[in-house]
């Protein structure tokens, strides 16, 4: 699946400064305005689908998952019983860099996916190199013992808390290792976000 690799910040300043901490390490954005020549005198009135779709991009781009993926984390939450918007949240919050990410382990959702693709985390004591594996209360991600990546990952729990770590986690700093206590929660999500909008933006595609 491909990725963006583009700037970071550019993004963020497209979705109108979002605070994206998924994306990137939270910051105060120097030019809070688009990309552009226009960027700073542009005054541009959003129409609904703009809004709805703006608001869908914030969380595609936080969650680091492509279109398509994201289509099927919709059509799974619209299938689940209770609310599709609040269903979606929660897959996305226990997708396991999300996870790795709200323990502290990485500064981004982006850092933290690397960290599980080349195998330097666990989870219930096995090694998992899959970002998007769905975790579940009880199950526990740690740090991979021979990982050559286990005292930087350490540096940077013990560094400056970018994001408070969620109630539905529970971290062991000594042990570089994490517990879902229980399934998170749609205010679980750092976002300022509507996902209602979300919901709407795909109600007539699918």
């Amino acid at each position: 699946m491909s990725r963006y690799t583009g700037p970071r910040l550019r993004i963020a300043r497209r979705l109108g400064g979002a605070e994206l901490p998924g994306l990137v390490v939270p910051k105060e954005l120097r030019r809070p305005y688009p990309p552009g020549q226009h960027g700073p005198t542009q005054r541009i009135k959003l129409s609904d689908y703009a809004i709805r779709l703006r608001e869908k991009q914030k969380l595609r781009h936080h969650y680091g998952v492509g279109e398509k993926q994201f289509r099927r984390y919709m059509l799974r939450a619209k299938r689940a019983k209770g609310n599709t918007g609040s269903n979606l949240l929660v897959f996305l919050e226990s997708r396991l860099d999300n996870v790795v990410f709200r323990l502290g382990f990485a500064r981004t959702i982006r850092a933290a996916r690397q960290l599980v693709s080349h195998g330097h985390i666990t989870v219930n004591g096995r090694r998992c190199d899959i970002p998007s594996c769905q975790l579940r209360p009880t199950d526990i991600v740690g740090v991979r013992e021979k990982s050559k990546m286990k005292e930087t990952i350490a540096a940077e729990v013990a560094g400056p808390v970018t994001l408070a770590i969620p109630s539905y986690l529970e971290r062991d700093e000594a042990a570089l290792r994490g517990t879902i206590k229980a399934a998170p929660e749609s205010g679980d999500c750092p976002l300022a976000i509507n996902e209602a909008l979300v919901v709407e933006l795909y109600a007539l595609a699918m």
